[in-house]
């Protein structure tokens, strides 16, 4: 248990500010990237594909899907052999050089974004060059699944992990009626395990951000540590979901027969050395082994209880409130506070309540930072709002971009602390109102030993130049396990 003393806490209570709310909640509320492992045992060797230029149906989420991937999976000690906009000769070279590397002792990973579409039964990965007119041509003009899958076969390894992001819409259009949506249900052989973007016979979100809706979960659960590979798909399958509001449901068909984990835990530290009899008599007694501190940019690891106490300063009036965090409970893929709201695993906010009741929802998460966060990193988003009330629900477009700036000491009332500083924008826009728009900037600087914010300061103007607010929010006391 770490523990800060400050003042004793009250319930958090913030004023309703139009529009302030979804920026100014993760004033109380941060979220980190895990960091890599140590080195892995076996070889990891994964192909990642991303095919986005399609003529008639562009994906433009499909090659930075790939990238990502590329990103996390060598995080996790992968060699990645990659390809971006593949015509079916490239799909083919690219799957060979894979299996000519993929040894009997290894972990073969294959990763698709894409379009993908099934013909009597059998799934075909659509290259970019792809002409089909009828769906007996792409047997010769696609990929078929089941080559990656003898591919996989003939290693003889012990795991084998295949990715489809690929279950889009139909590509071709009014060209190629296809009898049927999606791709086909397809049983994992022995040591396998199948993932899918959305169930057997439905389509998938391309996303309206950075990455599709899927993949967007996927990179931000490969990297958590210590997670066995099926709590990594079920955090994603609930994590899509709830952001599709059940129209996109992940599926997995696994027949595995040995743990894997992507990320391996960070090790334990060494137990402190024996010490000598008259050494320690004279020295006292030994105080606990305590762990090595994490990165600042460790991901927060919430848990049942753990608490945060905040002073927020109004500067436009110079009042001063207190209120407090506290988590209740963490199910697979959220986590659930006091309050009502509701948060992922890192802290991205999916939900939020007023002190009057009324309820805030965000599409994608309310994604206050992106993985990894490394200083000079940054990233974009688009989030939708819906801010509820008992005669209306108000919708806001939100265009968000960050950047981790570097590390720094912030003095707080909880004591003097060292974070990671991170600055954000967010440009909202309401929905039907042209002029009801404006621009909320935050500094907030994070903390892997508190879990959250040790502090932030937020400006919220409107496009006429209305300050809506302008605070700052300071840790006072925080008692985490």
């Amino acid at each position: 248990m770490v523990s800060k003393a400050g003042k004793g806490p009250i319930l958090y209570n913030p004023p309703v500010r139009p529009f302030a709310l979804a920026f100014a909640a993760f004033a109380c509320a941060a979220l980190a990237q895990p960091q890599a492992s140590g080195p892995v045992k076996s070889q990891r060797l994964a192909l990642v594909i991303g095919n986005a230029a399609y003529r008639d149906a562009p994906l433009p989420n499909a090659a930075n899907d790939a990238a990502d991937m590329t990103k996390a999976l060598e995080a996790s000690g992968f060699v990645v052999i990659r390809r971006d906009n593949a015509t079916l000769k490239d799909m083919h070279l690219a799957l060979r050089e894979f299996g000519d590397k993929l040894g009997r002792q290894a972990t073969g990973l294959v990763y698709f974004a894409g379009h993908g579409m099934q013909v009597r039964g059998r799934n075909y990965l659509v290259p970019v060059d792809a002409d089909i007119a009828r769906e007996d041509e792409a047997a010769f003009a696609a990929l078929d699944l089941g080559a990656v899958m003898d591919k996989l076969d003939s290693a003889k390894n012990p795991v084998n992990i295949v990715i489809l992001d690929a279950c889009r819409n139909n590509p071709f259009g009014d060209r190629l009626k296809l009898s049927a949506r999606g791709l086909a249900q397809v049983d994992a052989p022995s040591g396998t395990l199948i993932a899918f973007a959305t169930a057997p016979g439905s389509t998938a979100a391309d996303g309206s951000g950075r990455n599709g809706l899927y993949t967007q979960y996927l990179v931000r659960n490969i990297v958590r540590p210590g997670i066995p590979i099926e709590e990594v798909f079920k955090a994603v399958r609930v994590g899509v979901r709830t952001d599709s509001r059940g129209q996109q449901i992940p599926w997995e068909s696994t027949s595995l027969e040995s743990a894997f984990i992507f990320r391996g835990a960070a090790p334990k530290p060494a137990p402190a050395p024996p010490r000598d009899a008259a050494v320690q008599a004279k020295a006292g007694p030994v105080s606990a082994v305590r762990s090595a501190p994490l990165p600042l940019g460790s991901p927060p690891t919430f848990a049942p209880g753990d608490t945060w106490t905040y002073r927020t300063r109004n500067r436009l009036d110079n009042s001063e409130r207190q209120g407090t965090v506290r988590v209740k409970e963490v199910r697979a893929g959220i986590v659930i506070f006091e309050s009502g709201a509701v948060s992922d695993l890192t802290g991205n906010y999916i939900r939020t309540v007023r002190y009057d009741g009324r309820v805030d929802s965000y599409t994608p998460s309310l994604g206050t930072y992106a993985f990894p966060l490394n200083v000079g990193s940054g990233w974009n988003m688009d989030v939708e709002q819906r801010m509820g009330s008992a005669n209306e629900e108000r919708f806001f477009d939100v265009k968000v971009a960050g950047k981790v700036i570097g590390e720094e000491e912030v003095e707080t009332p909880a004591g003097r602390m060292r974070a990671l500083r991170i600055e954000r924008e967010a440009r909202w826009k309401r929905r039907g109102r042209a002029n009801d728009a404006g621009v909320t900037k935050s500094t907030y600087w994070y903390s892997s030993a508190v879990k959250r914010n040790v502090a932030t300061e937020t400006t919220n103007t409107t496009v006429e130049g209305k300050v809506l607010t302008n605070e700052r929010v300071e840790l006072v006391s925080y008692s985490v396990k």
